[in-house]
Formats: C-alpha cells, sequence, structure tokens
C-alpha cells in the first residue's frame, strides 16, 4: 500500500516525537559534574550557567569523550575567572554568571542571565538559544537553589519564571542546583516546596550532588532529599 504524503509526514513527526527523550537524572547529573569538574573547578562562590545539547548529543548516553567536543571552547575560555569579577560569559554553548550588587540590592546569577543586555536588548540565554547549533536540551543550573523571596516567587516583580515564559526554550529542559540557599532553609518549608513547584512546572527540578541527580517532584509528590541536607 503505498502512502499519501500527509500521512508521511505525520507518522515521521509520531517517530520524532517518540524519540525525543526527556533528560533523565543520570544524565543531567553526568552534565553536572562535568561542568563543575572541568570548567568550574570547585568554585564555590554563587554563580548560575545554562547550557545547550544538539538532538543527537541529547539522545545519546552522553560520556567524557562527548563534553570534550561539545565544551571545548568552554573549557579554555577562563569562564572562573569572568564569573568572578562579575562579567557574563556568552559563549555558543554556555551562558554563565554570578550575583552582581546593583546599588542597594543585589542582582542573582540566575537573573542576570535572563534580563536583557543594554548593546542587544537580549538576555544572555536568549542570545546564546540563537546561536549555532540549535538547542535539543538544556540544562539550567544554579549552585544555590533559587530564592523564594525573588527568583521564583510566582507574585514577584523580579521572578525568573515570568522570565523563562518569555525565552524560546527546547520542550527538553531542566532546572538543577546543588545546595539549598541559606535564607531558605529558615522560611516556612510549604512556601518554599510551593515555590519550587511553580519552577518545576516550568523546567523539571533536580538537585545535584557529583554525578548523581534526584527530580524533586515525581508526579506531584516531593522528595524531601532536595530539601533537606
Amino acid at each position: 500500500m503505498r502512502m499519501g504524503p500527509v500521512l508521511l509526514a505525520a507518522l515521521c513527526l509520531w517517530s520524532c516525537v517518540l524519540t525525543a527523550t526527556p533528560l533523565s537524572p543520570e544524565q543531567v547529573g553526568k552534565i553536572t559534574n562535568y561542568i563543575e569538574q572541568n570548567i568550574f573547578r570547585g568554585l564555590q562562590e554563587q554563580y548560575a550557567y545554562f547550557v545547550k545539547f544538539t538532538d543527537q548529543e541529547c539522545n545519546k548516553d552522553l560520556q567524557t569523550g562527548d563534553f570534550d567536543e561539545a565544551l571545548n571552547v568552554e573549557k579554555s575560555a577562563g569562564i572562573p575567572d569572568k564569573v568572578v569579577k562579575k562579567e557574563i560569559y556568552i559563549g555558543n554553548r554556555m551562558v554563565a554568571a554570578s550575583y552582581k550588587k546593583e546599588k542597594r540590592y543585589e542582582v542573582h546569577a540566575e537573573s542576570r542571565l535572563l534580563n536583557p543586555l543594554s548593546d542587544t536588548g537580549k538576555s544572555p540565554i536568549s542570545t546564546l538559544l540563537e546561536k549555532n547549533p540549535a538547542a535539543g536540551c538544556v540544562v539550567f543550573f544554579s549552585l544555590n537553589s533559587p530564592c523564594v523571596q525573588t527568583c521564583t516567587d510566582p507574585k514577584g516583580k523580579y521572578n525568573i519564571i515570568d522570565k523563562l515564559n518569555r525565552v524560546n526554550l527546547p520542550g527538553n529542559r531542566v532546572f538543577a542546583y546543588t545546595k539549598v540557599f541559606e535564607k531558605d532553609k529558615k522560611r516556612p518549608e510549604n512556601e518554599v516546596w510551593k515555590n519550587w513547584g511553580e519552577l518545576d512546572a516550568k523546567m523539571s527540578l533536580l538537585r545535584c550532588s557529583g554525578n548523581n541527580c534526584i527530580k524533586c517532584f515525581n508526579n506531584g509528590a516531593k522528595d524531601e532529599k532536595c530539601y533537606k541536607g
């Protein structure tokens, strides 16, 4: 039986959807651990980065050689020095920043990557996503979890969730962190989880240490290890 072009296109679309596998916690762990060990080299001052990989890379069992090739420029770009100096790094695979003091308040690292730059009017993340290669999957990482008071407050003027809604993100995306933001440990736990849930609805939220990552929400159920410890 011969198939018409419309049916063939539909089958192709269906097939493509089936092969677009979401990033697993194991893959995210490999990504964040490689970047920590080879690019940020244990930097403990708060920083955030946004990194992209191609469709082909996203669907692989990523190994060290894959990262060496994809992030070759970033490994030699002196990103930690730029971050410590409060500069914003913008490459072809990654953007990165630290927090920065502005008069009486601090602009958090995550926001700096989402705020429009004065010279282009586009955010570092939007700029990155417009560059080749096209993003098949992305990881937004912050050393400390996004703060409840500003970054993940859905009603707040400066929350990053609204800013993420204005970015053309691929469907395969996660937000990862290592430490719980110190001030949020003193907040009501239900408030923290509520705001984290808002972020998780936009980008799947994971906590990562070394090669190990855990999903903070599984079908609506929260994993306490994301907040404890």
